[in-house]
């Protein structure tokens, strides 16, 4: 092959789709970045093809191809991909239904990591190699930013042991995965893991999904119920939302942690259940604890060891790798590339994502629904947060009001995300009864402002 120089830094034109019969022999290059010396060349279930410089790697429904396809709308010497001094390039060899590089038809294109291919109808990806130490994964968790590395750190610690274990942080920032990777990581991995949202059960059914229930031990119970509990015996079981239960099932369940035996709703015999218990919560427990909507016990019971999961605003570097690992799953539902442009991701990076990994999911999938086009960085963000991306980190929204209410709006948006009214009362210099006293009275809502009754003023905003 004749050789190509390789393209500058700067981001060049992207080349019209050629049509049959007419293609280009411009190269094409669809998004500037660094070109890994190592790609890794993933499709269907085979193991991933390792690329090196040097060798050429022919694709085709030919024997003599290095990656044999036997999709019967490639050709028999369909492309090439070769090393081309400082990036990888792949070549169209005149095949009869075309080469894609994400989405768009070419003859010769450069290639980077997170490039989806399609030869014909085969779909393939090149992915980067990360040694494992680079990019610890657990039970579908990716990250490599340093407070991700500590949650891992913590995992692993944590998992061997037989302890409870309370998993707190915000709504969306993968708490269950977490709880899945500990009873992986433990040894229970081979038995079942039973998830709870305790916030979705009716108040009603609680104890039955919990502890079951026998035969008539109430009207409609035509059959006897395994309870979560029994469920999980010999795993673990996964209780989430914990501190939605109602204060009755409270009680009951402390009472199971101590003695390990359920005794099922209308039932006498005591049940053994030998399993651990992990639960989690992105309420603030011990400002529940002060105002008895969660006993104090139970919170002790179930926190012999804790995990505080980071919201994904502290892990911003995981950001782009989350997006890739995203991308893949969602270009494989809907059978389409899904390509971000180098803004897009960066203005993801920088964005708060208050609803955390999970908002940044669901914004990807609208995204890639809406349009088949690169995604910019105004489809993906929401209306609040594109001009919020380039915003200073320390500022707080606060809603329009009265003082009382913009006031009160701050106060709860720290303790959110301080986590608790501990580590807020220490982050506003305050003692923590007073911004107990202050959160329980209802400032805001009738109740006044932090000022009145003696207590210590804010400073006006």
């Amino acid at each position: 092959m004749h050789s190509i120089p390789a393209p500058s830094p700067t981001h060049a034109p992207l080349s019209p789709a050629p049509t049959a019969g007419h293609a280009t022999s411009a190269t094409v290059e669809l998004r500037r970045s660094a070109r890994p010396a190592q790609l890794l060349l993933s499709a269907d279930d085979r193991s991933p093809l390792a690329l090196t410089p040097g060798r050429p790697c022919l694709l085709g429904t030919s024997a003599a191809a290095d990656l044999q396809l036997t999709d019967p709308t490639c050709s028999g010497r369909h492309a090439r991909i070769s090393w081309e001094g400082e990036g990888w390039l792949i070549e169209d060899l005149g095949s009869t239904n075309g080469t894609y590089v994400d989405g768009v038809r070419v003859r010769q294109a450069w290639l980077r990591a997170n490039t989806s291919l399609r030869l014909g109808r085969w779909r393939g990806r090149l992915i980067a190699p990360e040694p494992a130490h680079h990019q610890p994964r657990l039970a579908g968790m990716h990250g490599r930013s340093p407070a991700f590395r500590r949650l891992v750190d913590t995992l692993r610690r944590f998992a061997p042991l037989p302890t409870t274990v309370l998993i707190k942080g915000p709504t969306g920032s993968g708490k269950e995965l977490a709880a899945r990777a500990l009873h992986e990581l433990g040894p229970r991995s081979r038995g079942p893991f039973v998830a709870i949202n305790c916030g979705a059960l009716p108040e009603a059914l609680c104890s039955s999904e919990l502890f079951g229930h026998v035969r008539g031990a109430f009207t409609g119970a035509i059959r006897a119920h395994e309870g979560a509990f029994v469920r999980a015996r010999r795993g673990t079981l996964f209780l989430d939302e914990v501190g939605e239960l109602p204060p009755q099932i409270q009680a009951t369940l402390l009472r199971v942690l101590e003695t390990r035996k359920v005794v099922p709703i209308g039932g006498e015999q005591e049940i053994d259940v030998d399993l651990r218990v992990i639960a989690a919560t992105h309420r603030p427990l011990d400002a529940w604890i002060d105002e008895g909507r969660f006993r104090e016990d139970l919170y002790h019971r179930l926190g012999v060891l804790t995990i505080d999961l980071p919201p994904l605003r502290d892990r911003q570097g995981d950001i782009p790798l989350l997006i890739e690992r995203f991308s893949a799953t969602i270009e494989a539902e809907l059978g389409r590339p899904v390509v971000l442009t180098d803004e897009a991701i960066e203005a993801a990076r920088r964005s708060p994502w208050p609803g955390n990994i999970r908002q940044l999911r669901n914004a990807l999938l609208r995204a890639a629904v809406a349009g088949d086009g690169p995604i910019t960085a105004a489809d993906l963000l929401p209306p609040a947060a594109r001009g919020s991306s380039l915003r200073n980190r320390g500022c707080l929204a606060v809603p329009r009001g009265t003082y009382a209410q913009m006031t009160h709006a701050l106060l709860e948006q720290v303790i959110r995300e301080a986590g608790s009214i501990r580590k807020a009362a220490k982050l506003l210099e305050i003692p923590r009864s007073t911004l107990g006293a202050w959160v329980r009275r209802g400032v805001g809502r009738g109740g006044g402002h932090p000022g009145e009754r003696g207590q210590q003023e804010l400073p006006t905003p």
